[in-house]
């Protein structure tokens, strides 16, 4: 059965927006316009299965916990450090996605992909996206952030949820490198199997989209 979204809140197939808010919290605070319209669409009245990408964070473990969520975490980021792991997903990344993210026990209906698409080649993140169809639910939601600067952060950030629009970025590393800037067209053909619910140009390089799956 389809995970139902909250009363009153917009069909996953509504438009899209595009806007960046001026009135950002001082970093590493970031207010998220699109986390806050994922939250909205969720339930109160039944669980939901969440699939976080990013680094173990208990503050996204309790926040979820309120809306009687099972979070699943898989430390993409902690794999992609290793050259084992470098190396199977540059030789197969669908072997390499289907060893990093085990069948869940049900189908997931959040994803938190956070900036991880930043640091995939193109081919990766295709591949990531069919794995990601094949383990999620009818009109699951994909939270994924898109850098648009030409330099980011040299590893993935760590994302902490504080509230249902703020969230608290944690640098992995001081380091910088070079941005691949996807464009806009091209997140939407590599995200296969899932259309674009927003896409929110954010004044401190960072596209964010919502995606919902087909």
């Amino acid at each position: 059965m389809p995970w139902r979204l909250r009363r009153g809140s917009d069909q996953a197939a509504g438009p899209r927006r595009e806007f960046a808010d001026p009135r950002e919290p001082a970093p590493p605070l970031y207010r998220s316009p699109t986390l806050k319209v994922l939250v909205s669409r969720l339930s109160s009245e039944v669980p939901h299965h969440v699939l976080d990408l990013g680094g173990a964070s208990g503050a996204n473990v309790e926040f979820f916990a309120r809306f009687s969520s099972r979070l699943q975490i898989v430390d993409l980021p902690d794999a992609l450090a290793s050259q084992e792991l470098r190396a199977l997903l540059t030789v197969n990344p669908a072997a390499a996605f289907r060893r990093l993210l085990p069948p869940p026990s049900g189908p997931f209906d959040v994803v938190l992909a956070w900036d991880l698409l930043n640091y995939l080649t193109r081919e990766q993140c295709g591949r990531l996206a069919v794995y990601l169809e094949d383990v999620c639910g009818r009109d699951a939601l994909v939270l994924a952030f898109v850098s648009t600067s030409r330099e980011m952060s040299a590893a993935p950030l760590v994302f902490k949820i504080v509230d249902a629009q703020t969230l608290l970025l944690q640098p992995r590393t001081p380091a910088v490198r070079s941005s691949p800037l996807l464009a806009p067209a091209e997140v939407e053909h590599l995200m296969t199997g899932f259309a674009v619910v927003q896409s929110v140009l954010m004044r401190h390089g960072i596209r964010e989209y919502l995606f919902v799956r087909r």
